[in-house]
């Protein structure tokens, strides 16, 4: 029996392409894949995205706002574009996102951007490689320019040193403008790498040492940093917490320093409500690459009362983010960016400030919940008992559907 998948070596990327894939899928395990297909969106723009391409997956996107938000990029009121499937998420987020914005809105700043590739370097021994860290410092400047000869964008900053015997880690610190830019630092480092094993006794290098701690969660990245750092505040008057919350400043300042404790007992690396919801939501929609959650979720919530005010901050310390490249030019997901203005050029740092006030809107609106008992009653209402009917398939409508992405492929065509 033949399982290999069809591919078009001419144009794997074409509609006719990924027919085949789907009729070779549906055969094996005898389910129609209809929906996969059912896609206005033409599959060429996909490539450099993904391979093997067999189709869309379409999630529901909703929006909250207005957000105020005071940054030094991000200046105005955003609609904010969150793709999820959890009920009662973009209700909660759009709850805290009205507080926020009626206090005044959320002071915002990205404190530090850089990313990091870490290789190591072994040497003959200790002595070695303690002279291997000297020779590296007092070359950096050259080192700065053998990375710049391979990107108009990315640029070498700084470097820290670990030693282990005779081996060492060298994690070094990039710019990359827009981009998320991880394929741009790996080729500046493998540069690096060569020029140095030209230039000093080095037995042999691996060009990432798992030091940089790409899309893993580590204490390392939450303290030095790793993306856009970024830091948001809000100060919520009493009228707001007793309005929009309906309870106290004391009493949410009081029961999340409780959950901290909570979390530390639990060994929980960073300390928040639910930076992963507003976080995961926003990269969905917008293009970014979702393996990066596992570091940009680790984070810091903070909780004060000043008189019968709350002030409430929030940090990001390891936020991985790009508005060009990557899933950021594809067409749904250009467009959530569009609505925030933030796609291309000179947008990052905007939308890394956006990101960092929507999370705070998500942990206010989270906290009071949870203080107010009103946390069941939310998902009950948004996320729970829904029709039997709103999930079948075959209906007038999803007939509506696919007869229009039909129409939009033959149009493409």
């Amino acid at each position: 029996m033949n399982t290999r998948l069809p591919k078009d070596r001419f144009n794997d990327y074409s509609w006719d392409a990924i027919r085949g894939r789907i009729s070779k899928l549906s055969g094996l395990n005898g389910q129609s894949l209809e929906y996969l297909e059912s896609s206005t969106l033409d599959p060429s723009l996909a490539k450099g995205n993904i391979e093997n391409i067999i189709g869309f997956s379409q999630i529901p996107v909703g929006v909250i706002g207005p957000l105020k938000v005071n940054g030094n990029h991000a200046d105005g009121d955003y609609f904010i574009p969150l793709a999820t499937t959890e009920g009662a998420l973009v209700a909660s987020y759009n709850r805290g996102a009205r507080a926020v914005t009626l206090s005044g809105g959320a002071n915002v700043l990205v404190y530090r951007d850089l990313i990091q590739r870490a290789p190591f370097f072994v040497l003959e021994n200790v002595f070695k490689a303690e002279a291997f860290i000297e020779w590296f410092d007092q070359n950096f400047e050259i080192m700065k320019k053998v990375a710049a000869s391979t990107t108009k964008h990315g640029k070498l900053v700084s470097y820290k040193s670990f030693m282990q015997g005779r081996i060492v880690y060298l994690r070094l610190d990039f710019s990359t403008g827009d981009a998320m830019g991880m394929n741009m630092v790996t080729k500046a480092t493998h540069e690096i790498c060569e020029y140095i094993m030209l230039h000093f006794p080095v037995e042999r290098y691996i060009i990432e040492s798992n030091m940089a701690v790409d899309k893993k969660p580590a204490a390392i990245n939450t303290i030095l940093g790793r993306g856009k750092s970024v830091t948001a505040e809000v100060f919520f008057t009493e009228r707001i917490v007793s309005k929009y919350f309906r309870t106290t400043a004391r009493e949410i300042d009081l029961a999340y320093k409780q959950q901290v404790t909570g979390g530390q007992l639990a060994g929980a690396l960073g300390s928040n409500g639910h930076f992963a919801n507003g976080i995961s939501a926003l990269f969905l929609a917008c293009g970014q690459d979702l393996a990066n959650l596992s570091e940009s979720v680790v984070g810091y919530t903070y909780t004060e009362v000043l008189g019968k005010d709350l002030y409430v901050s929030v940090n990001l310390p390891s936020l991985i983010i790009g508005t060009v490249g990557g899933g950021a030019g594809l067409p749904t997901q250009r467009e959530c960016l569009e609505i925030l203005g933030c796609y291309g050029e000179g947008k990052a740092k905007k939308f890394a400030e956006i990101v960092a006030a929507t999370v705070i809107a998500g942990e206010i609106s989270l906290a009071a919940s949870l203080v107010a008992g009103d946390f069941v009653t939310a998902h009950e209402k948004y996320g729970r008992n829904r029709p039997e009917s709103s999930v079948t398939t075959g209906n007038n409508a999803d007939k509506f559907s696919r007869s229009a992405a039909n129409k939009g492929r033959q149009a493409q065509a």
